[in-house]
């Protein structure tokens, strides 16, 4: 094959110049070869790094998903364990006050231990929803109370040096979606102003309402006309460069160092408010501070946000006969006193094998079943398929301390389950679902 520069020698030729000038223009020719050659090598390397690092990127993105995976299913079988043992703390100081005279001093403590445990389920939940188990619950939430438990969670954990303002605006108008993610977004906003100000300052939230006039473009995004609350997370702290802040919600982008930071907290704030049918706005200067607007849609009819249920005056009792199975101790144990108390008869089975048993030994003599999800050996989809052999329109209670049980009974349908109880649970509670099965 001839080369490049024998073929130029070649068209050169056949011009007919003199020996000089064909050298000359050979000369330059071959410069300006050399000159495109080193070009297209150039763009070549260029064109290899720059495809190398996508796939490096690609690679270290795949590997930090696969990390988030591996975590979150750590974190749903810690939350799972961790619901079990809560459901003994939490139900046996709900049965505790049974016993106690109200407004006793020994009524108050079993009733701080109640509150406590709630609160401890909370957190409980918000792992479950960490670990992308749980099913975000749209309900009324009043945006002050979402962020003032923010801000008691952040006063615990951020540098002692930063001062935490509030500037609620009232009355507040209340937004429908998750309390549980809305907090955790907040406290991602939160976390990164920390962080943003290692020797100090200020980290204000503030609400406000908010009204679009169908002409409002945050950071380019259009605000459709409505009514909106306002909720802004801003600090003094370092800034944000203009050339990164269209890059701040893509998920992995970080600025921190390796190891300090997943690149998802931003991402993760845009994509709650997002769900929420929001919108959120970017505001930052260099050296000055920080400021992150959020706008949620207010609910068409107020109500009463995070209203707390009022008291039941009696607590549903019943005679019936209720074969209960669960692999762990606490949980059997305390099911089968609580019912006890609200006058059921109980059948314990610490395992599904156990429960076929006794639901075969007298299967008319039993008139309900609660089993657990998760047990060592059969489970309690497999077990109720076997206790629907002997008993076909057996009546069940799915009991949970995993995402199944947050959600509505009908998805207990395909697993032909009447209802779910969450662990952990309360005494009311517990006696609410099972007359409301038993009388179905």
């Amino acid at each position: 094959m001839t080369s490049p520069r024998s073929r130029i020698a070649e068209a050169v030729d056949g011009i007919g110049l003199s020996g000089n000038q064909r050298e000359e223009i050979l000369r330059r020719l071959e410069t300006c070869l050399d000159a495109l050659v080193r070009a297209a090598a150039a763009e070549r390397d260029e064109r290899i790094e720059a495809l190398s690092t996508r796939v490096r990127q690609a690679e270290e993105q795949l590997a930090q998903a696969q990390k988030m995976e591996a975590i979150g299913r750590l974190t749903g079988g810690i939350a799972h364990d961790f619901n079990n043992l809560l459901t003994g703390i939490l139900g046996y100081s709900s049965l505790l006050k049974t016993f106690l005279p109200e407004g006793g001093r020994g009524y108050e403590a079993a009733a701080y231990i109640e509150r406590s445990a709630r609160r401890a389920s909370e957190l409980t939940r918000q792992l479950l929803a960490y670990s992308r188990r749980e099913t975000p619950r749209f309900r009324p939430v009043d945006l002050g109370k979402v962020t003032g438990e923010a801000i008691e969670i952040l006063s615990r954990s951020v540098n002692k040096n930063i001062a935490i303002h509030t500037d609620f605006h009232h009355p507040q108008e209340p937004v429908t979606g998750d309390a549980g993610t809305l907090v955790r977004a907040l406290l991602n906003l939160g976390v990164n102003a920390s962080d943003a100000m290692p020797g100090g300052g200020h980290l204000t939230f503030s609400t406000a309402p908010f009204v679009s006039d169908g002409e409002v473009y945050l950071n380019d995004v259009l605000v459709p006309e409505g009514r909106y609350v306002s909720i802004c997370v801003a600090d003094t702290g370092s800034g944000i460069p203009e050339e990164i802040r269209d890059e701040v919600f893509a998920p992995f982008f970080t600025t921190k160092a390796p190891g300090e930071g997943t690149g998802l907290g931003l991402s993760m704030v845009y994509s709650c408010v997002r769900t929420h049918g929001g919108f959120v706005r970017l505001v930052s200067s260099v050296g000055v501070g920080t400021t992150f607007q959020i706008l949620l849609p207010a609910m068409e009819e107020s109500g009463d946000a995070d209203a707390p249920r009022e008291a039941e005056t009696e607590v549903s009792r019943g005679t019936e006969t209720v074969l209960v199975i669960d692999d762990e101790e606490i949980p059997l144990n305390l099911l089968c006193d609580v019912l006890r108390s609200l006058g059921y008869t109980t059948l314990p089975a610490d395992s599904g094998e156990e429960g076929i048993e006794i639901l075969r030994y007298a299967p008319e003599k039993v008139d309900l079943v609660i089993v657990d999800r998760i047990m060592a050996g059969m489970d309690g989809i497999e077990t109720l398929a076997r206790l629907r052999a002997i008993r076909p329109t057996l009546r069940t209670i799915l009991c949970s301390g995993t995402s199944e049980a947050e959600r509505t009974p009908s998805a207990a349908v395909p697993h032909g389950f009447d209802d779910f109880l969450q662990k952990p649970y309360e005494r009311e509670t517990l006696a609410r679902k099972v007359r409301s099965v038993l009388d179905a």
